[in-house]
């Protein structure tokens, strides 16, 4: 019994003791509109981005209908400054220059670097097909 007791206690002492900085990023409630014709999300493949949430918000625009937005917070280091923009060598990566963690583009989830949580998303609705809705 005794052993048992000293195991569970070291395991969870280990477990405790592991650091890892993928901190959750605080609520922001975005809820805004946007006129495509007067941005760069006129055409599939352009992207924006604007302000809001923790800090600033990524717009992607990958076909006719479907846009993208997530929170430029870096899961891993937000907290220290760290956010993602389009990757200068591959326009379909998110990338944080603090950290090195990468993102895909189409879904927000982690493609290697540090980070483990995906980019915090956000509803992204075409209306009359010039306005964007961005909200959660």
């Amino acid at each position: 019994m005794k052993k048992h007791l000293l195991l569970t206690s070291l395991f969870c002492l280990i477990l405790c003791s592991c650091k890892h900085n993928n901190q959750v990023i605080p609520y922001m409630r975005v809820n805004f509109t946007l006129n495509t014709t007067s941005t760069d999300l006129i055409h599939i493949g352009g992207y924006e981005y604007v302000t809001g949430g923790v800090s600033g918000i990524f717009i992607y625009r990958s076909d006719v209908l479907t846009f993208h937005a997530y929170d430029r917070a870096c899961p891993y280091d937000w907290e220290n400054g760290g956010r993602v923009e389009v990757d200068s060598t591959n326009n379909f990566i998110l990338i944080d220059y603090n950290c090195g963690s990468k993102f895909n583009i189409l879904d927000g989830y982690p493609l290697s670097g540090k980070a483990e949580e995906p980019l915090q998303a956000y509803n992204a609705q075409l209306i009359d097909d010039i306005y964007l809705r961005v909200y959660n």
